[in-house]
C-alpha cells in the first residue's frame, strides 16, 4: 500500500515539486491525497444512499449527489495554488464538517448512519494540523451530535434513508443491519485509508532524514578528514623546511665567507659565481621562510602582537625588503600618506610583512613603470580602519582569476608576457596575515592598466 501511495504522489506532484521543506511536502501530500480519497468514498455513499432518497425527496437527492465535487478543489489547490496550507487544511475539514452536518441533518440526524463521518473530522484534524486542532475538532464534533440529538424533533425523519419502502418511521432488523454495515464498511475504508497514508508519508519522511543525516554524518566525516590532511600537510611543509634551512645556512655562510674573502685578496670581479650562489640562496632562504609562516598561520600557531608603529615606516620596510628588484627593473614607487599625525596600534611586523608581498607582487609584474603606495584612515562601524593601497601599471590581472589570486602555489598570469618568479606563495601569505590582523586583501583591476591591491586592517589610532 505504501508503495502504491508512493506512486500516486509522484504521478501527482511530478510538475508541482518545490524547495518547500520537508514537512510542508508532507502535509501537502496528506491533504491531496486525503481530499482523493474523500471524492471518493463519497461517491461510492452517493451510490448507496441516492437509491433510498430520490423517491421521497429529490431535492434532497440531487444535493448529495453533489457531495463529491465540494472536495474536488482541494487535490488542485494544494497542488498548484499558493494558498497557505494551514487555510486549506482548515478549508477542506469545515467543509467536510458542513457536508456530514447538513446531510445528516436532512436525513434523520444520529440516527443517520450518515453522521458516523463526523469522527473522521477531528481524525483528518490531528494529521493535517496537529493534535491541538484535533482536539478543538473533537469538541466541535460532540456539541454537533449533542445538537442532532436533542434536536432532533425538527429534523427530517430518518425513513428517506433507511426504511426505502416502508411507510412509518420503525425500521426492520436487516435495514438497520445493512446500513450500519454499510456505513461502517466505508467509515473503516476512509480512517484505514487516511492512517495508511500517514503511514506512507510518515516513512517516506523518515527515509528522507534518514538519508539527510547519513549525508550530514558524511559531510563530518569528510571535514574531519579534510582538516587532518590540511594539518599534516601544513607539519611536513614546516618539518621539511627547518629540514632545509639547515644546509641553507651553510650555503649562505660559505657563500658570503667567500665573497669577503675574494674582495680581501682583491679578487673580487672573480666571485661573481659565489655571488650568484649566495643570491640564490637567499631567495630560496626568503621562500623555506614563506612556506614557515603560512604553515603557522594555518595551524593557528602564529599568534598577534600588538605594538605601536608608523604605516609609513612600515611601507619603507617593506619598499626596502624588495628594493633590489625594484632597481633592477627599472621602476618607481612613490608614498602618499594622508593619515592624521598620530600612532597605530597593531602587529607592525606581520603588517610590514603583508606589505612586502604586494609589493614584490607588484614589482614583479611592473617593468620600467611606476608602483604607487596610499595610505589612508576609514571609521567604519565604530572602528578605525588603516587603509593601505598598492597600485601598479605592469601586467594587468585577468578579472576571471581574481577569486583564485590568493590561492598558494597559484601566480597571476597574462595573455601578453609573465615576469613572476618563485612558488607563488607571496598573495597567499599577504591575505592570511591581514586575517590574522582582522582585516582583508582585495584585488581589483587598476584604472591605467596593472592591479590594485587594498589591505584594510582594525588598528587603534590615536594622535600624539
Amino acid at each position: 500500500m505504501d508503495a502504491y501511495l508512493d506512486a500516486v504522489w509522484d504521478r501527482l506532484s511530478g510538475a508541482a515539486r518545490s524547495d518547500a521543506s520537508l514537512l510542508h511536502e508532507t502535509r501537502k501530500r496528506l491533504l491531496t491525497l486525503t481530499a482523493l480519497l474523500t471524492i471518493i468514498i463519497a461517491s461510492v455513499w452517493v451510490v448507496l444512499t441516492n437509491a433510498s432518497v430520490i423517491g421521497g425527496r429529490p431535492f434532497v437527492a440531487f444535493l448529495c449527489a453533489l457531495t463529491p465535487f465540494a472536495f474536488a478543489p482541494f487535490p488542485y489547490l494544494a497542488l498548484r495554488s499558493k494558498i497557505n496550507l494551514d487555510l486549506l487544511c482548515q478549508g477542506y475539514l469545515v467543509t467536510l464538517y458542513s457536508v456530514v452536518t447538513l446531510t445528516a441533518g436532512a436525513l434523520g440526524g444520529v440516527v443517520s448512519t450518515t453522521s458516523f463521518f463526523l469522527i473522521l473530522v477531528p481524525l483528518l484534524g490531528s494529521l493535517l494540523l496537529g493534535v491541538r486542532v484535533g482536539m478543538i475538532w473533537v469538541l466541535v464534533v460532540t456539541l454537533t451530535y449533542a445538537g442532532l440529538h436533542f434536536g432532533r424533533e425538527l429534523l427530517p425523519p430518518s425513513s428517506y434513508e433507511t426504511l426505502g419502502s416502508a411507510p412509518n418511521d420503525w425500521m426492520r432488523m436487516e435495514e438497520v443491519s445493512f446500513w450500519n454495515a454499510a456505513m461502517m464498511t466505508l467509515l473503516a475504508l476512509a480512517a484505514s485509508l487516511s492512517v495508511a497514508n500517514f503511514r506512507a508519508v510518515v516513512g517516506k519522511s523518515s527515509a528522507l532524514l534518514i538519508e539527510a543525516a547519513n549525508r550530514a554524518n558524511d559531510a563530518r566525516q569528510g571535514q574531519a578528514a579534510a582538516e587532518e590532511v590540511s594539518r599534516s600537510k601544513s607539519e611536513f611543509m614546516a618539518n621539511v623546511s627547518h629540514e632545509l634551512r639547515t644546509p641553507l645556512n651553510a650555503i649562505i655562510g660559505y657563500s658570503e665567507m667567500l665573497i669577503e674573502d675574494a674582495d680581501h685578496n682583491g679578487a673580487g670581479d672573480k666571485a661573481g659565481d659565489n655571488r650568484r650562489v649566495l643570491e640564490a640562496a637567499l631567495k630560496l632562504r626568503t621562500m623555506i621562510n614563506d612556506v614557515l609562516k603560512l604553515a603557522a598561520i594555518d595551524a593557528g600557531k602564529l599568534a598577534v602582537e600588538l605594538d605601536e608603529c608608523q604605516p609609513t615606516e612600515l611601507v619603507q620596510e617593506a619598499i626596502d625588503a624588495v628594493d633590489q628588484l625594484v632597481r633592477a627593473n627599472g621602476d618607481e614607487i612613490s608614498i602618499v600618506d594622508t593619515t592624521p599625525p598620530g600612532v597605530w596600534l597593531s602587529d607592525g611586523d606581520k603588517l610590514s610583512l603583508c606589505l612586502r608581498g604586494l609589493l614584490l607582487n607588484a614589482a614583479q609584474s611592473t617593468v620600467n613603470g611606476h608602483i604607487e603606495v596610499r595610505i589612508s584612515q576609514k571609521i567604519s562601524e565604530g572602528l578605525n580602519w588603516l587603509v593601505i593601497e598598492i597600485e601598479d601599471d605592469g601586467v594587468s590581472l585577468d578579472p576571471n582569476r581574481l577569486q583564485n589570486l590568493f590561492e598558494p602555489f597559484s601566480q597571476p598570469e597574462s595573455a601578453k608576457t609573465r615576469y613572476f618568479e618563485g612558488m607563488g606563495l607571496g598573495l597567499a601569505l599577504s591575505q592570511r596575515l591581514a586575517r590574522l590582523l582582522g582585516g582583508e586583501v582585495r584585488a581589483s583591476c587598476a584604472a591605467r592598466g596593472g592591479a590594485c591591491f587594498r589591505v584594510e586592517v582594525p588598528a587603534q589610532f590615536s594622535h600624539r
